[in-house]
């Protein structure tokens, strides 16, 4: 178990052995308030709003002195399941609140969120209100004494008809997990080690579910666009607590996280998942060749097994591709090779941005490049708040050194071009010092500039997730070259052989 859950249990445990399973409360004798199991809509995102006063990993979130209007705030913004914290050493949680929360909202879902670790705790849980509880794999995967103690929980669930909750955070815990065959699934994008949020992580895993599972999105929200993220890979909710807590505008951000994540379902496409399954799962960087801008060079790029293509929408650039060229390749190209994921390189223009905006929604592109992004705000590009972003997106930087690297920023993942002058495609290099040095920071690298044949083999050593290829394999501006094309992406492909 680690470290972090360890010592959450063990107070947990000692204080059970001195007040019981009820922490010291006053228990009813009886259950007050109808079961109200989650009823999830083909529609809505069953949105799971926390009452969540701090954590290990945040520390002091917000001072709840009335967790019922709080409740009554979420409720009436949309959320469908209130999610109370019950742990009182590290969350600040109290079994009070959930007593008095469903005693106030008989008829609204109540989860109990906290780190149960025996079967006596459901017949509390059930007494005291809850609707649904939280069971943390991670605490019962290390020995066959708690797996037996697991299966005890989960047929105490079915006797008093709680549902529970499964949370994973890793592949281990979800094949462990299937052996009991759960309803319902909760990914958690934190990890229990660093408290680092990994949402490409977390999301790609969602692809190993049986879609008969409802599953929950949770950790890490930060922004309307973490729904549209949930929604595009086909979660059933999302589970939101410190995002909501911080926030005065609960009447907002409620709506706009569902309005979002019914958008990503709406707009869902292959894009995010192929990015997140490659950086987490495969050797072999995705490929990109960018600068499209004639059927031959496509149809060449896609025969020799690229992942992506780019068509320059920025009217300065030599390789610049209007909207019926684009359309006329984007449709020629799927219809033989519909896998190549098309994108639209833009910069920061408003009017470039909402044409390349209406392309994607249309299906011609699958995503949108924000090239040139500024690191100091980039959640903004073109006065546009890519919080509330409603189509598929990464930015890129040009970067130079560690400091041109953004920070809090909700890009799903970051290219790095070179500094120059040109707006794309001018063959400079990023400084293979700078890409080590943040890569031993732990940043995955998705790298553009001035990548050939002569700098292939250092940009592989670095193992990058992506290589964005242009001017050095071409014979003039917009125009690949056939042999320069096949070398490169052999060379690209033949590398994962040297990395087993």
């Amino acid at each position: 178990m680690v470290e972090v859950l360890r010592r959450i249990t063990q107070k947990r445990e000692q204080k059970i052995q001195n007040l019981g399973f009820s922490f010291g409360h006053i228990i009813p004798v009886k259950r007050l308030a109808p079961l109200c199991p989650p009823k999830f809509d083909s529609n809505l995102p069953l949105m799971i709003a926390e009452i969540k006063r701090a954590s290990p990993s945040a520390g002091h979130i917000g001072d709840i002195t009335d967790p019922i209007s709080l409740a009554a705030d979420y409720l009436n913004s949309g959320a469908r399941v209130i999610s109370v914290l019950t742990e009182e050493d590290y969350f600040n949680g109290s079994l009070q609140d959930l007593i008095e929360i469903k005693n106030t909202f008989k008829n609204a879902s109540i989860l109990r969120k906290d780190f149960i670790q025996y079967p006596q705790e459901i017949e509390i849980s059930y007494l005291c209100g809850a609707d649904l509880v939280l069971v943390i794999i991670a605490m019962f995967i290390e020995d066959i004494q708690k797996e037996v103690q697991l299966k005890e929980i989960f047929l105490e669930c079915k006797k008093y008809g709680l549902t529970p909750l499964v949370e994973i955070h890793n592949q281990e815990e979800l094949n462990f997990a299937l052996k009991f065959q759960p309803f319902l699934l909760g990914i958690n994008s934190r990890n229990l080690h660093t408290f680092e949020i990994n949402k490409p992580k977390a999301m790609n895993l969602k692809s190993n579910i049986p879609p008969s599972i409802k599953t929950i999105f949770e950790s890490g929200i930060q922004s309307s666009f973490d729904g549209y993220l949930a929604g595009n890979f086909s979660f059933d909710g999302l589970l939101c607590g410190s995002y909501l807590v911080k926030s005065e505008e609960k009447n907002i951000k409620i709506p706009s996280l569902i309005k979002s994540f019914n958008l990503g379902k709406k707009y869902k496409n292959p894009f995010y998942p192929k990015v997140f399954d490659s950086s987490v799962n495969h050797l072999t960087p995705l490929i990109k060749i960018c600068g499209i801008t004639n059927i031959d060079d496509a149809f060449l790029a896609a025969e020799l097994g690229v992942d992506m293509i780019g068509f320059i929408l920025e009217k300065t650039s030599p390789r610049y591709q209007d909207i019926k060229s684009i359309k006329n390749i984007s449709k020629a190209l799927s219809k033989i090779y519909p896998q190549i994921l098309k994108i639209g390189v833009i910069t920061e223009n408003k009017e470039t941005l909402l044409n390349a905006r209406e392309l994607f929604k249309e299906g011609v592109l699958d995503a949108l490049q924000l090239h040139s992004a500024n690191p100091l705000s980039p959640n903004q590009f073109a006065s546009y708040d890519l919080k509330e972003a409603d189509f598929n997106f990464y930015i890129c930087v040009n970067f130079e050194n560690l400091q041109d690297y953004p920070n809090d920023c909700i890009s799903p993942f970051v290219l790095l071009d070179s500094k120059s002058n040109l707006k794309g495609g001018s063959g400079q290099t990023i400084p293979l010092e700078v890409l080590k040095n943040l890569k031993d920071m732990g940043k995955d690298l998705f790298i553009a500039g001035g990548i050939g044949m002569e700098n292939i083999e250092d940009i592989l050593s670095l193992k990058p997730k992506m290589l964005d290829i242009n001017s050095q394999i071409e014979n003039s501006p917009g125009k690949k070259d056939k042999f320069k094309l096949k070398a490169i992406i052999e060379k690209i492909k033949n590398s994962s052989q040297g990395n087993q």
